[in-house]
């Protein structure tokens, strides 16, 4: 009967009720109380599983089946057990057309139309091509022998395993996000829970892209493909998948405005897609863009820092990456950078000054969005910040005796007697100073007597480079004295009085 080698409709008439010979129910029904016509195992047997999937060889031997790979099909694996209309035209009984009784004697013809993958061919015993269900999830592209291996992640697509050459072929950002860390469970949690295994089979090759993130509160877009939310510290906001030419970021992203806060504030590394040295990885290199506009740009300050209110980049522009607007966290900087009653001085006096973007401790560190302050390569070595505005323990706000000035940001121009006594000082104040000050301003002295250099009158500085330099700059007015900085001694005549190596 199966092999057709005769034909039962023949005698038993063309619904197998009976004619010539008697109803096929009388001896099937018996045997099989539960309607024999429809009951697939009847017929196909059921030695390798309850499903008659591999049917029994058609000549009663069990090992000879065409087929070998009909069990891991319908049976659950690391893939839901599959019906037969994913292969086959499935019967509902026996006198279906096409099934028992057809053109095509002992052949189960494969129809792939009904089923995950419709363009799929069979190629006899060759196996199949063309597939959906054995190709990377991105199209049908599979194949696979009648004899293949049992399945593993990296049957079909890349695993964790696989490393950035196998990540490339897959879709959107999968390359990305694999070599940035993140595991399968991440994004596709229903389906797995390791990255390794299968969790849902039902949830896998079921020609639904299972998205389920294991991040609270984070989201998918299905119709626009984007993500939103904060996962692994990244925040995003519509976040394109397939990427769209931006990839990891959205729209714009390249305008300053939208990267340069994220960069200043490390609410990305722009080193996770542009390499350790920015010279391009899964992104761009940051060359590319920037050195257009600046060939310079990893070392010129401003390129960064802005130069809003001068050209050296201190003040940095606000960290949102705005203009001037009064957030800075110091904002006495342009007073210390530009020259007025002392040098401009360099970032070195508070900070450890980088040479490079890349420097240790400078844009990517452990402290976002903070120039760390340090005093120690400066004029004011013993200096302290409390990181609210206020120094103490200078030299350079201090009398010029010591590591004893303190200066609050935002306090008021600084003048002569704002460290030190003036000449508008009082007599109690002249005697805080070292050795014959108050003597001499009590003798209607100006400083310019003694420190020509400086100041020419007492009143303003002369040569801001000499002033608040870590020297006692000391240049006498009256050509007719000289001054022994080692001995501390003057010798000469001077405003009538003779010094005869008179201590000072």
């Amino acid at each position: 009967m199966q092999l057709q080698q005769s034909d039962c409709r023949n005698c038993h008439a063309a619904d197998l009720s009976g004619s010539l010979g008697p109803s096929c129910d009388d001896c099937h029904t018996p045997a099989e109380p539960l309607a024999w016509r429809t009951d697939c195992v009847f017929c196909h047997g059921g030695v390798d599983n309850l499903l008659g999937s591999p049917p029994r060889d058609l000549a009663g031997v069990v090992a000879n089946i065409s087929f070998p790979g009909h069990t891991s099909h319908v049976t659950v694996g690391i893939a839901g057990g599959f019906d037969c209309v994913q292969c086959h035209v499935k019967a509902v009984d026996v006198l279906s057309p096409g099934h028992a009784f057809d053109d095509t004697k002992g052949v189960a013809e494969v129809d792939l139309a009904g089923g995950l993958s419709p363009q799929g061919i069979y190629a006899s015993g060759a196996g199949c091509q063309s597939l959906y269900c054995h190709g990377n999830g991105q199209g049908d592209n599979g194949t696979v022998a009648a004899d293949a291996p049992s399945m593993t992640c990296e049957s079909c697509h890349a695993g964790l395993s696989s490393g950035s050459a196998g990540w490339s072929q897959m879709g959107g950002l999968h390359e990305f996000h694999l070599d940035s860390g993140a595991s399968c469970e991440d994004c596709h949690r229903g389906t797995t829970s390791n990255g390794a295994s299968i969790a849902d089979p039902d949830l896998h090759v079921n020609a639904i892209r299972e998205v389920d993130f294991s991040a609270a509160g984070f989201s998918w877009d299905l119709g626009q493909r984007t993500c939103s939310g904060t996962c692994h510290s990244h925040g995003h906001s519509a976040s394109s998948w397939l990427g769209g030419g931006q990839r990891f970021h959205p729209a714009d992203y390249a305008l300053a405005a939208q990267h340069s806060p994220d960069m200043e504030l490390q609410r990305m590394d722009c080193r996770d897609c542009h390499a350790d040295d920015l010279t391009g990885d899964l992104g761009p290199s940051c060359d590319t863009c920037h050195t257009p506009v600046n060939p310079d740009w990893r070392s010129d300050c401003v390129f960064c820092h802005g130069d809003d209110d001068n050209s050296t980049g201190a003040p940095p522009r606000d960290l949102g990456a705005l203009p001037m607007s009064g957030s800075q966290a110091f904002l006495a900087h342009t007073a210390h950078v530009t020259q007025g009653i002392s040098r401009a001085y360099d970032c070195t006096q508070c900070h450890t000054k980088p040479s490079d973007v890349l420097d240790p401790g400078h844009a990517f560190d452990g402290t976002p969005g903070r120039g760390e302050v340090s005093f120690a390569a400066g004029l004011s070595d013993a200096g302290n910040y409390n990181g609210a505005g206020t120094c103490s323990n200078l030299y350079c706000h201090g009398n010029g005796r010591g590591d004893n000035g303190s200066a609050v940001d935002g306090a008021a121009p600084m003048r002569c007697d704002s460290c030190h006594p003036g000449m508008g000082s009082s007599e109690n104040a002249w005697g805080s100073m070292s050795g014959e000050h108050r003597k001499h301003l009590q003798e209607n002295f100006d400083c310019g007597e003694c420190h020509l250099e400086v100041t020419s009158d007492g009143m303003s500085i002369q040569d801001p480079l000499q002033h608040v330099d870590g020297i006692n700059q000391v240049q006498l007015a009256n050509t007719g004295i000289t001054y022994n900085g080692a001995t501390g001694r003057c010798a000469g005549s001077c405003h009538g009085k003779s010094h005869d190596n008179e201590g000072w």
